[in-house]
């Protein structure tokens, strides 16, 4: 058994990102838009919030029949080292354990592609475990992708199937490792442990929304939706929210993908909200913040949650030399802060990336 079963469920969730047609700039300057989507509002976890494409990890994800799979692409052990060698911060959810059938970068990989599919019919594939020239992925929607992703998402097929019938590799290595969030301890009834990856492609492509689990879907640049959510338009949850406004200071999909492939062996420091009431709002602080706990285990509830309910926010943040929070005065108003350099040579929440995009990682 892993160490936080008990506390939490281990998911993996894809940013996909797609150029637009002709790489035609829109209004404010991005070529490129992030597929999203709306939860149903029976859905259990998150309903009505926009969300990238993601879920739960399933027993299907490490199988070891991937590995047969892999040989008879011709992949070998020192492609996968591609996937598996990284330096940098490891959160739990990337440790590998005597239980894990495969290494936890490969099946988490799978387990957000398999969730793409599942949930909007998207599927990258790779025909080589070599990265194109411009680290690139592709779709392929050239089946029955309609009755395929009904019987995955029903489990009446396995998702290894349909890559076997096609002949096809999941493009693992289009997928760059780019964030990990854990749901906050005061949500202990459901909580989850996530990796976020990030996969380009050069067109948008045809998604087929699970009608169960999606109420509708949108291609949108994360301006538009971080936007569209301060309007109260639509709802970002808050892990959504965060990438994407540190994705709203990069326009050009180029420039974001040889960013995303030069950081990706530099790690990841998960990232668990601590939650602090104020008398005009919320603060979750994030880690570098002096208000983080130290050697903090994921699973303790802060004690000094209520401790600050007489102050501001404003008042709140004199109070910390070194600030990395979210200040929320409602569902649709949140104030970033990070005063420090961004963790893992990771892009800025604030937008400071000037060196970070042209520095040599």
């Amino acid at each position: 058994m892993r160490k936080y079963t008990k506390h939490w469920r281990d998911s993996a969730s894809l940013i996909i990102v797609a150029r637009n047609r002709g790489n035609q700039r829109d209004a404010d300057g991005f070529n490129y838009k992030v597929l999203v989507f709306k939860r149903t509002e029976k859905t259990s976890f998150l309903p009505n919030h926009i969300v990238f494409p993601g879920g739960t990890f399933d027993p299907q994800d490490e199988s070891p029949e991937w590995l047969s799979l892999f040989r008879k692409h011709n992949v070998h052990d020192r492609d996968l080292k591609l996937l598996t060698t990284v330096d940098g911060p490891r959160p739990y959810i990337f440790q590998t354990t005597t239980d894990d059938t495969l290494d936890r970068n490969i099946s988490l990989r799978l387990c957000a592609l398999r969730e793409s599919f599942e949930e909007l019919g998207v599927l990258l594939v790779a025909n080589r475990p070599e990265q194109s020239t411009d680290g690139f992925s592709k779709a392929e929607y050239k089946f029955d992708v309609d009755r395929w992703q009904k019987e995955v998402h029903d489990g009446q097929t396995n998702f290894l199937e349909l890559y076997s019938e096609l002949n096809m590799l999941p493009d693992m290595w289009g997928l760059y490792e780019w964030s990990v969030w854990i749901t906050p301890t005061q949500f202990r009834k459901k909580r989850f442990e996530t990796a976020f990856f990030l996969a380009a492609i050069n067109e948008q492509v045809p998604v087929y929304p699970e009608q169960h689990e999606v109420a509708e879907y949108m291609w949108s640049s994360p301006k538009q939706l971080l936007e569209e959510h301060d309007k109260g338009d639509l709802w970002l949850a808050p892990p959504q929210a965060y990438e994407l406004q540190r994705l709203s200071y990069v326009d050009d999909i180029d420039a974001l993908m040889r960013f995303a492939r030069r950081r990706k062996h530099h790690g990841t420091t998960a990232f668990c909200p601590v939650g602090f009431n104020a008398a005009d709002g919320y603060i979750g602080v994030l880690p570098g913040d002096d208000f983080y706990p130290k050697n903090f285990d994921f699973i303790s509830d802060n004690e000094q949650m209520d401790h600050y309910v007489d102050m501001s926010l404003d008042e709140l943040r004199t109070l910390a030399q070194n600030v990395h929070r979210v200040e929320h005065r409602g569902m649709h108003s949140q104030s970033y802060f990070h005063s420090g350099p961004p963790l893992d040579k990771h892009l800025h929440v604030l937008g400071k990336n000037e060196e970070t995009l042209k520095a040599k990682l």
